[in-house]
């Protein structure tokens, strides 16, 4: 057999289990092999027992302190008593086997039992009806002929005979024991809010149960073969306090088509689900450890066809899809879905879509969602009806599948869907009455995009310009596609806000000008490779995590004092994809290895600010290059002193200068008066010489 060392494994495991269980419980182990019964031997085997002593149909034994232990009963009667004492021993503990071999209808419990074993003594009795315990017993009572703890905290055992389909677990009750209301006939059982403990096979072998509901409930752990072989079983709802689920929990439980998992599962034990008619499990991402044969095999141990496995990637719900174990000769070849991916088809299967030509869509109420788009066209331009219904909207992932790279959307369209258009797309037209784009990063994946335009006209909530996507009035930039070409970027004056990766993955930029923007959001402008200078604003205060990662052409940028924010690996930092995938594998093989964290200060990145800055303190935490004290006159940067200087300097020129140029301006005027005077004198001289010659 295949699975030999596996299946024995197993068995050896549910024999622990079951100990002194019923013998509906223990023929579970009948046929198996001489290991398996050798594993049960070491378990069973145990210190040297006192002497065993006869009393009618019964046998004890007597302990230290002379009190009978009851270990066996031989009668056959329908009803037994047990008996007060034997022979002057008081009897105060009923042990495990003690009624293996009876198939009473009732039993009679007296007032000295101070003890009853843990494993149930009373499973074994296939034909029990009553349980009675006398009303002087101080530690056990029973009510309607089932057996609980003095305190009603603890169900001990519901007569597997008893009359009634149908049993509503008292409130109070804490606890229900071992196999304590196993193999009835009960279609119906209600379990109070007070219940925190359900042991081992508490459940099982109820062939007429047809659900369980737990959620109420505070337990934690749901033990080994608690609910084995309940062939009827075909709804369970777990507690949210539940965090393990134990072997074989649900083993053979046939009738169980889907379940929805705990919340906070921690454990999903060796064989929980096997045998049911589960054909597909999600697991949630809180799942560590998963044991195999848990789900997706029937009741002969082989893995049943196309079984899926949904969870987070990487987590052990993937890697138990394809879990293997050499020592166990098993390995698992399950289809793995994630989550989102299994909700989206989910939810797409729920709209019931129609096919119409290269279109699927769905009908909302007079209207029409499109849903997929299968054409081989290079451009497609979508009618504004399908069937008769005008579309108005566009279902997330509608064009992933096609090749265009021309879509044009009409002018009915109000509403486009999350990542809507594939990597193949290099010009988009949206309506101009569109008036939302799903997703905080709507054309991520569009590697190709080179323009996005929105049509003339409308009332939507969009605009365009240059073939970049912004909202209405021009205030935020929404896209800006990844393969136009420009080297160098001024956004409307309008824009105050960059939305998320409105930039990224952009490799022509090399100069922008945010002049006017004072929000940046987190990777707007991350892996834009050739990105050199961004000029930012004096007011700019909010700078979301990643904006410039990846910016590997960048060396520098000023950061003025208005910032308030500033994310996780905002500037200065490159990223590692390579080594990212790499910690992301060892993290899904559970490897120990230490790695360096996937971003990296880039060499040689400055930051310009001033102390005392927020941008100061990041670079200072960062461990990058701070520069302050200077001043950006263009695209340089001064440093204050040196500018003092060189005004100083100018200043000293510049009166030097004025000084000389009013000294000369004086001189001149002296000269000129000079000149003037000397002028009058001689003109005063030729004045009485002429008068004397006149004379």
């Amino acid at each position: 057999m295949k699975y030999y060392k596996k299946a024995a494994a197993l068995a050896a495991s549910l024999l622990i289990c079951m100990a002194a269980a019923a013998p509906a419980l223990s023929s579970f182990a009948e046929n198996e092999s001489t290991a398996e019964e050798s594993a049960v031997s070491e378990v069973s085997d145990s210190d040297e027992e006192a002497e065993e002593k006869v009393a009618g149909d019964f046998k004890y034994t007597v302990d230290s302190d002379g009190n009978a232990h009851l270990t066996d009963c031989d009668s056959g009667e329908a009803e037994i008593v047990i008996p007060e004492e034997f022979d002057d021993a008081k009897v105060t503990e009923i042990e495990a086997e003690a009624f293996m071999n009876v198939h009473p209808e009732k039993i009679i419990i007296p007032a000295g039992i101070e003890y009853i074993s843990a494993e149930n003594p009373f499973a074994p009795c296939m034909s029990i009806k009553e349980i009675a315990v006398d009303k002087d017993n101080e530690n056990y009572c029973a009510v309607d002929g089932i057996l609980y703890s003095k305190d009603m905290k603890k169900l001990l055992l519901y007569p597997n005979k008893k009359e009634g389909n149908s049993f509503r677990v008292p409130d109070g009750v804490e606890e229900i024991g071992i196999a304590a209301i196993s193999e009835t006939e009960l279609t119906e059982i209600t379990l109070p809010d007070s219940l925190s403990v359900i042991n081992r096979h508490a459940f099982s072998f109820n062939a007429s149960l047809k659900s369980i509901d737990m959620s109420n409930t505070s337990v934690e752990y749901v033990d080994a073969m608690t609910f084995v072989n309940c062939a009827a079983l075909s709804e369970v709802i777990f507690s949210d306090s539940t965090t393990s689920i134990g072997l074989g929990a649900f083993l053979d439980c046939e009738s169980l088509e889907g379940v929805t998992l705990p919340p906070y599962l921690v454990e999903v034990m060796q064989s929980a689900f096997m045998g049911t008619a589960l054909k597909e499990i999600q697991i949630p991402s809180s799942v560590i450890s998963i044991g195999y044969n848990a789900f997706g095999y029937d009741a002969d141990e082989k893995a049943i066809e196309d079984f899926l496995i949904i969870g987070d990637s990487g987590s052990a719900a993937q890697k138990y899809a394809t879990d293997k174990d050499d020592e166990y000769d098993y390995q698992n070849n399950f289809e793995f879905m994630t989550t989102e991916a299994f909700e989206a088809e989910k939810e797409y299967q729920a709209m019931n879509p129609i096919v119409s030509g290269d279109y699927e869509y769905s009908i909302q109420g007079d209207e029409a969602m499109l849903l997929a788009c299968v054409s081989m066209d290079d451009t497609i331009e979508v009618p504004e009806e399908i069937d008769g219904y005008k579309i108005t909207s566009i279902y997330r992932n509608a064009f992933v599948s096609v090749e265009a790279s021309k879509i044009i959307l009409p002018d009915t369209v109000e509403i486009i869907g999350e990542s809507a258009f594939s990597d193949k797309l290099q010009s988009l037209t949206i309506s101009a009455n569109c008036k939302e784009i799903t997703g905080d990063e709507p054309f991520i994946y569009c590697a190709e995009l080179k323009e996005i335009n929105v049509s003339e006209g409308g009332n939507g909530e969009f605009s365009s310009e240059n073939g970049v996507l912004y909202n209405k009035y021009k205030t935020v930039l929404i896209a800006y596609p990844h393969q136009k070409s420009d080297k160098t970027f001024n956004p409307p004056a309008t824009v105050t806000e960059l939305k998320k990766s409105s930039f990224c993955y952009n490799t022509y930029l090399e100069e922008v000008d945010l002049s006017n923007v004072v929000k940046i959001g987190s990777y707007s402008f991350e892996a834009c490779s050739a990105l050199k200078s961004v000029k930012l604003s004096e007011d700019l205060n909010f700078v979301g995590n990643g904006a410039f990662v990846g910016c590997t052409s960048m060396k520098s940028i000023r950061i003025f004092d208005n910032v308030e924010t500033i994310g996780e690996y905002a500037f200065g930092y490159d990223y590692d994809e390579e080594l990212a995938a790499e910690i992301q594998k060892n993290s899904q093989e559970e490897m120990t290895e230490d790695l360096p964290a996937p971003f990296s200060v880039m060499d040689g990145f400055k930051i310009y600010a001033e102390e005392g800055t927020l941008a100061f303190e990041y670079a200072k935490d960062c461990g990058i290059e701070i520069v302050s004290n200077t001043v950006s006159i263009g695209k340089k940067n001064i440093d204050k002193n040196f500018l003092y200087v060189i005004v100083g300097t100018l200043i000293v020129l510049v009166l030097g200068a004025a000084g000389i140029f009013t000294g000369k301006k004086i001189s001149a005027k002296r000269r000129e008066k000079k000149k003037s005077a000397t002028k009058n004198k001689t003109a005063g001289k030729n004045d009485s010489t002429k008068e004397e010659s006149e004379k």
